[in-house]
């Protein structure tokens, strides 16, 4: 069996993880600074550098998976001239894309300059540009990079912020806690209605026929993807309307099951990026999309 198959898949899932994280964290930042304690700024700056440099190696085992796909064999990595041509190919423009976001991200966080805040937005730019460069939604045209674009920054705050909010979970300062957490439920109802339309919309535009969900195993697969994610809506409204108001009357019980839910909920998440990976890199869009 031809190994990049395998390892093709896993290291997008792991490219989506790491780019996510590092977009996510910051919006998180954008929105939650100014209620943030100094321990949880301080683990998002963290995690934000830690996102890049894992991000930095993936993008580098991403070329050589794009190296060995074309070379059809596993040697094929160290082929100068097929390292060449992977480069050079759209997936290789966009891993080279990653790594400038995730290289100039980790500049950013690591020296924390007003000067060099800017590079951190850049960084994120092309991390966002990484992801809709290539695949499906290149194939269908700029209105669906678009839609794909917007409905990517919305994933990255919805998954961006599991780690922030769990890593507060553990904090003594359960004030703040609730504080951001309920400010979260308010801002996630519009990051949320803008994923459901570009998502729904950018769906349609790949499938153009709803028939195709139930009869091709694309359609199918993406109907799976869906439930996860219908499931992972389920738990943020038991978030917003359970767990956060009970953080205010029980503190330690409150913060308990919301980091209980966050982490059922990061699992859902790793599962729904497994699909989004499969259906980019393995599945073809039926009928030829």
């Amino acid at each position: 069996m031809d190994v990049w198959i395998v390892l093709t898949p896993i290291l997008k899932v792991l490219l989506y993880l790491a780019g996510l994280a590092v977009v996510g964290t910051k919006l998180f930042d954008l929105h939650f600074s100014k209620f943030q304690t100094i321990d949880n700024m301080e683990y998002c700056n963290f995690l934000s550098k830690k996102s890049c440099l894992y991000g930095l190696i993936i993008s580098v085992g991403m070329i050589f998976s794009i190296a060995g796909n074309l070379g059809g064999e596993f040697l094929s990595i160290l082929d100068p001239i097929i390292l060449e041509l992977a480069l050079t190919s759209k997936a290789g423009y966009a891993t080279i894309f990653a790594l400038i976001g995730f290289t100039l991200t980790v500049i950013s966080a690591r020296y924390e300059l007003v000067s060099l805040k800017f590079l951190g937005w850049l960084g994120i730019g092309f991390v966002l540009l990484s992801f809709i460069y290539t695949g499906h939604s290149q194939k269908s045209g700029i209105l669906a990079q678009i839609l794909l674009l917007f409905h990517l920054i919305c994933v990255a705050f919805w998954l961006g912020s599991f780690f922030p909010l769990y890593n507060m979970c553990s904090s003594a300062n359960t004030s703040n806690l609730h504080l951001i957490a309920h400010r979260f439920g308010i801002i996630a109802i519009f990051y949320l209605v803008v994923l459901i339309i570009s998502g729904g919309s950018f769906a349609y535009i790949l499938m153009n026929d709803i028939s195709l969900l139930f009869d091709t195993s694309y359609g199918n697969a993406f109907l799976i993807k869906m439930s996860l994610v219908s499931l992972l809506f389920l738990f943020g409204a038991l978030n917003k309307f359970k767990n956060v108001p009970l953080i205010k009357n029980e503190p330690t019980v409150g913060s308990m099951q919301l980091k209980k839910s966050i982490r059922i909920e990061m699992y859902i998440a790793l599962l729904i990026l497994s699909s989004t990976s499969i259906l980019t890199t393995s599945m073809t869009l039926p009928m030829g999309g």
